[in-house]
């Protein structure tokens, strides 16, 4: 019992593992956990299930016989009459009671029985015994209603120093079963006051946001392996939001035969990956594993025996399943930023490197942004920002925003530099200077170089039509020097002739190509002169 039972069971939710595991095997419907820690001194724990019960040669014939094989006995009729596959193997499960406590009381019935059979295992008294063969104090109880059925264990004098955690308990429990339904359901409560706790896998992943999730079952179609037992896997792996890895008790794939725990969480041994590991659990069934006439699972059902024949096999084609799913992580992961950046910002991000006029550039800010999408510790809405940081720096036609282009020279000239027709450009936006000319001198007669030595600059040394040194004195609030006044309003008007004599007329009378390819006039040309319109337009707004 040293060996088998104290030393194996030394965890509380393994220990209430084996009771939960017996009353499903039992065919109960429910199972009841009570923790009681009020008295610091009398500390216990109650199990009840409402299952099939034992009579009394049951418990001397079965319960009692240490290392029993019961599929031995069994044969190959291992269901119970509701058709659970029973989970039991070893006889051994009943020693793990005495891992957390030195008294165990046990009371059960059969229906139909007239009686309930009572009995404590003690192990205070088992060591004291000299003959080595310890009988435990019995007794029988009537029962009101002999349809009644089930069993409760009692354990009390509890090595456990601690308070109990209730949810910390209910969540390693519920890492422990596969099998936990509407057909068997298991509550746990806490000296009869805290609201209890239905076991459910979810339980497991409460608190957590997933991200993504595959299914085992489509998985292994995908993955080309002629492994015998890859269409017997079942089973599902989850991983944690983006920034947020998984808590480690959760990392890694749980394997389950029929409904039990046979493998703690892992991956297979695979080695640990900085990145997809620490966001990837799940859980797997390979109940195939619990049919196999050679003893596969350690006794105490933590870790599945992988140097045998049949679980190297598994084993192997199980690391592959992970590495299709980290695959499939990282490569959602990427997607889902990108699908998240869109939604926030409305920005292609193709569209957006399709406008850039440098390679180079184009090619730099590509990997910028790919580095941070390959990136999985980088969150989706940390990727979203900082491409929307990058492309305010960066914006479409960067060469075309980065000149802090006049609002009316990008107005009339923005669908044609799009299209990186520069000539046509400068074209329109020298027109669109034109008509604000003439509509603000009221001048819609002149010629256009006439236009602009007409209404601006002086004459006589008086100011033309349009002034557009008026409004501006120095920081002291005196006049600017006469000269600089006349400067200033004279360059308005010669270099809006200009404009007009060196690029309107040259680009209405000559094939644009021509200029183009003898460099005449340059798409470079192009793009400094809607720099110096755009000079022109802010003074033109002063005017």
């Amino acid at each position: 019992i040293e060996a088998l039972g104290v030393k194996m069971y030394s965890q509380l939710p393994q220990a209430l593992a084996e009771l939960v595991a017996n009353a499903y095997d039992a065919d109960a419907n429910t199972v009841s956990i009570q923790l009681y820690d009020l008295d610091k001194e009398n500390k216990k724990i109650v199990v009840s299930d409402d299952g099939c019960g034992m009579s009394f040669e049951e418990i001397n014939s079965k319960f009692l016989l240490i290392g029993r094989k019961r599929r031995k006995e069994d044969g190959e009729n291992r269901k119970t009459p509701k058709g659970r596959i029973i989970t039991g193997r070893k006889g051994l499960g009943k020693l793990a009671l005495f891992g957390i406590g030195k008294n165990i009381a046990i009371e059960t019935t059969k229906k139909g029985e007239p009686t309930a059979t009572r009995f404590e295992l003690n192990w205070d008294a088992i060591l004291k015994e000299k003959e080595g063969n310890y009988k435990p104090s019995t007794s029988f109880v009537d029962k009101e209603d002999p349809n009644f059925q089930g069993t409760t264990i009692t354990l009390s004098e509890l090595t456990r120093v601690s308070d109990f955690d209730l949810e910390a308990i209910s969540v390693s429990l519920s890492k422990m079963f596969n099998f936990i339904d509407k057909n068997f359901q298991v509550q746990l409560g806490k000296n009869n006051i805290e609201p209890s706790i239905k076991l459910s896998r979810d339980l497991r992943y409460k608190g957590i946001n997933h991200e993504f999730t595959w299914k085992i079952s489509e998985i292994v179609k995908e993955i080309k392996d002629d492994y015998h037992h890859k269409q017997d896997l079942k089973g599902s792996i989850v991983s944690s939001a983006a920034g947020k890895t998984m808590p480690p008790h959760l990392r890694g794939i749980t394997l389950y035969a029929n409904g039990r725990l046979i493998n703690t969480p892992s991956f297979f041994g695979l080695g640990e990956s900085p990145h997809a590991f620490s966001y990837l659990s799940g859980w797997i069934d390979a109940d195939f594993l619990d049919e196999d006439t050679e003893d596969v699972i350690a006794t105490d059902r933590q870790s599945v025996r992988w140097d045998l024949a049949e679980p190297a096999a598994l084993q192997k084609f199980l690391q592959k399943i992970i590495r299709y799913v980290e695959k499939a992580w990282l490569e959602g992961r990427k997607a889902n930023k990108r699908k998240l950046n869109a939604e926030k910002s409305g920005l292609d991000l193709n569209a957006w490197y399709k406008t850039f006029n440098n390679e180079n550039m184009k090619e730099t800010v590509e990997k910028i942004v790919n580095k941070m999408g390959d990136n999985p510790d980088i969150s989706s809405e940390d990727y979203s920002g900082v491409v929307q940081d990058l492309h305010q720096l960066i914006p479409e036609y960067p060469y075309y925003h980065w000149r802090h282009l006049h609002s009316m020279v990008q107005d009339a000239s923005k669908e044609y530099y799009k299209n990186q027709d520069y000539y046509d450009s400068i074209q329109e936006a020298i027109k669109r200077y034109i008509s604000v000319v003439r509509t603000k001198s009221g001048d819609q007669q002149s010629a256009e170089r006439e236009l602009m030595f007409k209404n601006f600059g002086f004459n006589d040394d008086k100011i033309k039509k349009l002034s557009v040194m008026s409004k501006y004195k120095k920081p002291d609030g005196t006049n600017f020097h006469q000269d600089t006044i006349q400067n200033i309003e004279d360059s308005q008007a010669h270099l809006s002739a200009g404009m007009v004599i060196g690029f309107r007329h040259p680009l209405a009378h000559e094939e644009k190509n021509h200029l183009r390819d003898s460099k005449a006039l340059t798409e470079k040309d192009c793009l400094d002169a809607l720099s110096i319109l755009s000079y022109l337009f802010r003074r033109l707004d002063d005017a």
